[in-house]
């Protein structure tokens, strides 16, 4: 099983030697005629601190995982197991890569390949090794972005709460490059005899570590990489660009050359009345002393011009007002004349009803009298039947 002194090594300490007659003599003897070899011990800096750091979330990965759609098993409930599971897998793997018998990873490994880049696809195959069929489905169907944040927010809380302590993980990563660093660079294997030489080694090994002198950064990093930081580091100070005397941090640089930096070309504050001149920040105030009397006249004409355009918008203003009186005032008769004109029509609509009902109350008056005139016709010719009647009964009677 993996531990941190079976991946730390045997470290510096007496090598045994064997005895001139090839007997390996006594434990007192070898004790005796042993060297004392002293080993650098330094280590790529950055390369510790991504191992260290991928230890870690490797560990909350495979518990957020492992226990992926169970609702009986939290990440926390986990750990412990799969952290010696996890020991035990980088034991196994870095030393099939360390003796090349086995593969690490299904795309391979090349021998000049950093540490950081093989321990990575260790954590990889511990990961999938770890995923359970609900995490294998749904990492297809769910969203990626839910699954990282909560991976997220799992290793910042095993950081929080100390489950894996820094100093204990770095052990650990420095045994892990030490033992997959196939190429040898990136930890130092020297060992020497005496502290004086090993002293003096450290004063120029390359992969000493360095902390940056520049104020506010503090990063610490191996001297291998000494001009790679200092090409990049934002806290470096630099010659303004923009060449005033300035000394400025690489990561202020940008708001330095666009706002403060007194050697900034700026365009003079009179520009929209006629000054065209343009000169650094620094030389604007005088500028404006200078050029005053200048910039008064330009004003003066500028209100001048002003005052022109101004009168002729002023008549013209009242040109477009006259206008919209005639428009509104036509508009006002026109709707008079049409109110008029509804009422007239009303007038003869309201005429022509009454004439209407009038005859037809005529028509009705004169059929009427029609009818009567009729039976006065009528009741004349009766009365002349009657009449007639009477008659010849009063010439007939005396005959009786």
């Amino acid at each position: 099983m993996l531990s941190f002194g079976s991946l730390r090594g045997a470290g510096p300490g007496p090598i045994a030697s064997v005895a001139p007659d090839g007997s390996g003599g006594g434990v007192e003897e070898r004790q005796l005629a042993a060297p004392v070899l002293l080993e650098c011990g330094y280590y790529d800096v950055e390369q510790v601190e991504a191992i260290t750091q991928a230890l870690l979330v490797t560990l909350g990965t495979a518990c957020v995982e492992k226990t992926a759609g169970d609702p009986f098993s939290q990440p926390a409930a986990v750990v412990p197991d799969i952290k010696k599971e996890m020991l035990e897998y980088l034991h196994s793997q870095s030393e099939s890569y360390a003796s090349g018998s086995g593969v690490v990873s299904s795309q391979g490994m090349h021998q000049a390949a950093p540490p950081s880049k093989v321990v990575d696809d260790i954590f990889e195959g511990f990961i999938r090794s770890k995923k359970n069929l609900y995490s294998r489905v749904s990492s297809k169907i769910i969203h990626s972005d839910k699954r990282e944040d909560k991976i997220e927010d799992f290793v910042q809380e095993l950081d929080r709460t100390g489950v894996w302590m820094v100093g204990r993980r770095e052990v650990l990563a420095k045994a892990l490059l030490k033992r997959v660093d196939r190429s040898k660079t990136y930890h130092c294997k020297m060992r020497f005899g005496t502290s004086e030489e090993l002293a003096e080694h450290k004063a120029c090994c390359m992969l000493r570590p360095l902390t940056c002198v520049n104020n506010g950064c503090g990063n610490v990093y191996s001297a291998l990489h000494a001009d790679a930081h200092d090409g990049s580091c934002l806290f470096k100070l630099l010659p303004c660009k923009l060449n005033c005397e300035a000394m400025v941090a690489r990561g202020e640089m940008e708001k330095h050359s666009l706002i403060l930096c007194p050697m900034k070309l700026l365009s003079c504050p009179f520009q929209p009345v006629g000054c065209q001149q343009t000169m650094p920040q620094g030389v604007l105030e005088q500028h404006c002393v200078e050029f005053l009397g200048h910039h008064l006249l330009q004003v003066l004409q500028s209100v001048q011009k002003h005052e022109v355009a101004v009168g002729g918008q002023g008549q013209r203003i009242l040109l477009l007002e006259k206008a919209l009186s005639i428009a509104q005032r036509a508009e006002a008769v026109d709707i008079g004349s049409m109110v008029l004109t509804l009422k007239e029509q009303e007038n003869r609509v309201n005429l022509l009803e009454q004439e209407v009902k009038k005859l037809r109350q005529d028509l009705k008056a004169t059929d009427v009298s029609a009818e009567v005139l009729q039976l006065r016709r009528e009741l004349r010719n009766l009365q002349k039947q009657v009449g007639s009647n009477t008659q010849s009964n009063g010439s007939v009677s005396p005959l009786h």
